[in-house]
């Protein structure tokens, strides 16, 4: 399976984030950033539990067994599986995000904690839920006069079932004829419809911290069929992308744990 599929455990889904890396500290730093989350309720603990957790199990079903961190796709949150318990982690303060590398394939992106590039897409369908900032991109098909699958096959093609309509969907990329990229809304967004007109401005947002530019060209949004993107976010000229930010910073690399670390990792 893919790593970027989700796979489910005790009625959540979760996709693998990454690893650990050298510069977030020892077991002990680590342990100070972990929460216990008692709405999940994922613990071997019978009084706390919601769904009987178990470390060995979690790691049998996940799509990456070798990553230390996982974001759960309901509430966008990001988690460390311990011995008795999953819990939720917070990244250090220096922590920067992390790219992700477009590839062909469909792929799930944590907003929150990576970033990529909107030149790196060509015309692919994608989803986006604003409230916890997963980005949900579909799989890039060869040239071709015919529209092959949906947004929903995309999503539960990336192993989610269900919250469809908490999606803002669309079309995006960059290509010949739109060499600033466009971002083409589908279904229309209403302006009358101001939660979704709401969301769809926080999906903008969002894109523009993703290598989108002021020339980019946004369709299907209130009453104008095209528009560029300076005309929605009026400072969009005086502020660079995440991408642009990080792109010169040199990306601190993962470094793998031996097993008696990651055994120490779990015992949390």
């Amino acid at each position: 399976m893919s790593a970027s599929t989700c796979f489910e455990y005790g009625g959540y889904h979760f996709f693998p984030l990454r690893r650990f890396n050298k510069g977030e500290g020892d077991f002990f730093a680590l342990s100070k950033r972990l929460e216990r989350d008692f709405s999940l309720g994922l613990f071997d603990y019978k009084d706390r539990q919601k769904f009987p957790y178990s470390y060995d199990e979690f790691y049998k079903v996940t799509t990456n067994p070798n990553y230390d961190i996982f974001c759960c796709v309901e509430n966008g949150k990001i988690y460390v599986p311990a011995t008795h318990e999953l819990f939720i982690y917070h990244n250090p303060n220096d922590y920067h995000k992390r790219e992700q590398k477009i590839i062909k394939n469909r792929l799930l992106i944590d907003t929150k904690n990576q970033y990529f590039d909107l030149k790196e897409i060509d015309n692919r369908r994608f989803m986006y839920n604003s409230k916890t900032g997963i980005f949900v991109l579909g799989a890039q098909l060869p040239p071709s006069r015919k529209i092959r699958g949906s947004h929903a096959e995309d999503l539960s093609n990336a192993g989610i079932y269900s919250g469809y309509d908490d999606y803002v969907r669309g079309w995006a990329g960059v290509g010949k004829d739109f060499p600033h990229g466009v971002i083409h809304f589908a279904p229309n967004v209403d302006d009358r419809n101001t939660e979704l007109y709401s969301r769809a401005f926080d999906t903008l947002e969002m894109f523009a911290q993703n290598g989108a530019e002021a020339a980019t060209i946004i369709r299907a949004l209130g009453k104008r069929w095209e528009q560029p993107l300076f005309s929605i976010l009026s400072d969009m000229e005086h502020k660079s992308s995440i991408h642009e930010q990080l792109k010169q910073k040199p990306e601190q690399k993962s470094v793998r744990h031996e097993q008696s670390t990651k055994k120490k990792e779990a015992e949390l």
